[in-house]
């Protein structure tokens, strides 16, 4: 009675995911119709006439006109099949560079986080040496044997964080949209555009006859800012005292406040909004539904692509992460050394 049970509710589910396959495909079928509506017209309008003992023999038939026809009906399948391809390889290149922008990211905060930024021209006090601002404490966690106190930075825009920023920004600049998309393009490292851009000549002398390439690396650069997001995580050692205390604590002169120990690990994941090909994009973030009252509408919301692939502006994207763990680079010198920036860098 079992097994009888399950095979009615297995030929059950058959039937609606037939159906539900029906009903996706009338959209399709309502523009054959029209289609082929539109051809008989076009048939009635030029004079031709239609002889089906002709058409009886066209599968044998292996003159031009034939091999033609079968072309016009291969071709829309088969420069969607290519369009998916070059999506596909797209994104397999989009996920190295995103890999590679977190490893940029964390290589520029384990260089920047030791550095000291000194004052600006106000005379406000900048990050000092081993120290970035934004921390906050998310507990302990065992890593390789050893407890480490984590704490993440969060976006406060001062000069550390918005260069690690532009360190993931940049590495991300190959697979961003160099035509306008809407990006925003008021970050404070979009200053970073007309260096590229010269740098860009520097490599290509042959292209600096184009006078696209600036416009063309300003898009690129608005957009990587405006759609990569990072997130600094900081292992510090549990044997030092924690980064966050007040000034009284009991430690010695010799640890500031917020200081990041030599040793400790810095974690950058970067998120890339990656800019889909409009065609593909747009049937992939049709997710499938189910018929009210079938079975099959309680699994809707369940399509991972569909769910994956996002509107964001102008374009559709599909988020892409990557996480990179180094050590802090370096230990604190016995001789400090400033690094000038501008307060709003």
């Amino acid at each position: 009675m079992l097994a009888e049970s399950t095979d009615q509710e297995v030929h059950r589910t058959v039937d609606e995911m037939h159906q539900q396959i029906l009903i996706s495909c009338l959209p399709c079928l309502a523009a054959m119709v029209v289609s082929g509506g539109v051809l008989v017209l076009l048939a009635k309008l030029s004079g031709a006439r239609i002889d089906l003992r002709q058409l009886k023999r066209l599968h044998a038939d292996e003159g031009g006109a034939v091999q033609s026809l079968s072309f016009v009906l291969t071709l829309p399948i088969f420069i969607v099949i290519m369009m998916f391809i070059v999506q596909l390889s797209q994104l397999t290149i989009a996920k190295i560079v995103v890999e590679y922008a977190s490893f940029a990211a964390t290589r520029s905060a384990i260089v920047w986080i030791p550095a000291n930024l000194g004052e600006d021209e106000e005379g406000y006090t900048l990050e000092g040496m081993n120290q970035i601002a934004g921390l906050t404490y998310e507990g302990d966690q065992l890593i390789e044997g050893q407890t480490y106190s984590l704490y993440t930075v969060s976006e406060g825009g001062r000069a550390k964080y918005n260069r690690i920023h532009l360190a993931a920004a940049t590495a991300c600049l190959p697979i961003c949209p160099s035509r306008d998309v809407g990006a925003s393009g008021a970050h404070p490292a979009m200053a970073a555009a007309d260096p590229l851009a010269k740098a860009y000549w520097a490599i290509s002398p042959q292209s600096a006859s184009n006078t696209k390439i600036p416009e063309r690396i300003r898009n690129k650069l608005a957009y990587a800012l405006d759609n990569t997001e990072i997130v600094i995580e900081i292992a510090h050692k549990e044997t030092e005292p924690p980064l966050i205390w007040h000034d009284t604590g009991p430690y010695p002169e010799e640890f500031d406040v917020g200081e990041i120990g030599w040793q400790d690990q810095v974690a950058v994941s970067v998120t890339h909004h990656f800019a889909l090909l409009p065609g593909p994009a747009r049937f992939l973030a049709r997710s499938a539904t189910a018929r009210p009252g079938t079975s099959a509408e309680a699994a809707r919301g369940t399509d991972e692509v569909a769910q994956s692939v996002n509107r964001r502006g102008q374009v559709w994207v599909r988020s892409l992460n990557a996480s990179t763990r180094m050590s802090n680079e370096g230990e604190k010198p016995l001789l400090p050394y400033i690094q000038r920036v501008f307060a709003g860098g």
